[in-house]
């Protein structure tokens, strides 16, 4: 009787055996959380490259907004999930400077999460109105020496957010910030006349510039911009030396194995290779990234210290 229980066993592990060997990541749809309003620069550069994506992989790709306190909650909701390689988040570069803009947060930005890949990265722009008085960032740091200006971003502690403090901390002037939860709602607000400025990456701006609804005054990295000729750098708006670029990644929740996340970000780098991704991320001013999870990883801690720096200087004080 012993004997055959255990040539029954034997035989249910053989046949159970291919299940498993089918069973292998990914075998349903993933979720890619977007902790910021629809329609916002995150969501943006995810959807340029998600169809490729989700061929490469062979399953769908599915963004879901979670909105909400400059993306902390969405990203807790990521920090909590399985790490199967099934829930991922993706974040501005705001999400390495979490532990500078909060004294108590409901995750550990770096400890608790995998870095996967880059989305991508951008330039970023001041703009304004189109009936603006403003049409040089020359005059908006003249006009800044005797009044108070107002500039707004897409989230607190985001690199447009800090690229503007960075621009008054180096001026010597004095801007005020006005954050939103997402590029949409800074975007209609200062279109609105509002606000004064905005400062966005290229991606969220350029059809409102092209359609003549925003005037481009300065572009943040150390080149001009192919599509924006005309436009000057703010190296060369009184700034020399001035270079930044915005990046978004993408990010697992703790715990996710190796092997899946090299799955993941094969498949990023992939897809930024497809001809129609290419010409997508150039049609929205975006370079598409190559590096690897660990370079990824290494680059995030850089641009942690970098900028916590940043907001140290500028005296900003964590929240709560």
């Amino acid at each position: 009787m012993f004997t055959r229980r255990i040539a029954l066993a034997a035989s249910l592990a053989a046949l159970a055996a291919p299940s498993f060997a089918q069973d292998k990541y990914p075998s349903r749809p993933i979720t890619l959380i977007s902790p910021y309003q629809a329609g916002g620069t995150t969501e943006t550069f995810a959807r340029l490259l998600s169809e490729e994506f989700s061929s490469i992989l062979g399953q769908p790709l599915v963004i879901e907004q979670k909105p909400g306190a400059s993306g902390t909650i969405g990203a807790k909701f990521v920090a909590g999930a399985k790490p199967d390689g099934y829930t991922l988040l993706a974040n501005t570069s705001q999400h390495v400077m979490y532990d500078g803009m909060y004294q108590k947060l409901p995750f550990d930005s770096m400890k608790d999460f995998k870095p996967v890949g880059i989305l991508g990265s951008a330039p970023i722009l001041v703009v304004v109105a189109e009936n603006s008085p403003y049409r040089s960032f020359k005059e908006v740091l003249e006009a800044a020496k005797t009044k108070n200006l107002t500039f707004a971003s897409g989230a607190q502690g985001s690199l447009p957010h800090l690229t503007g403090e960075r621009v008054a901390m180096q001026a010597k002037v004095k801007m005020t910030h006005i954050a939103f939860s997402g590029t949409a709602p800074a975007l209609t607000n200062v279109l609105g006349g509002h606000l004064d400025l905005l400062y966005s990456t290229a991606a969220s701006v350029m059809a409102q510039i092209k359609g003549g609804r925003l005037r481009a005054l300065a572009v943040s990295t150390k080149d001009r911009m192919p599509e924006l000729p005309d436009v000057p750098t703010i190296a060369e708006s009184g700034m020399p030396g001035f270079d930044v670029t915005a990046w978004y990644g993408v990010w697992a929740p703790k715990g996710t194995s190796p092997s899946v996340v090299k799955i993941l970000n094969d498949a990023l780098r992939a897809a930024s290779d497809k001809p129609a991704v290419r010409k997508r991320m150039a049609d929205n001013s975006v370079t598409p990234s190559h590096l690897t999870a660990e370079q990824f990883a290494a680059f995030a801690e850089q641009e942690r210290q970098v900028w916590l720096g940043v907001m140290k200087n500028a005296g900003l004080q964590p929240e709560n």
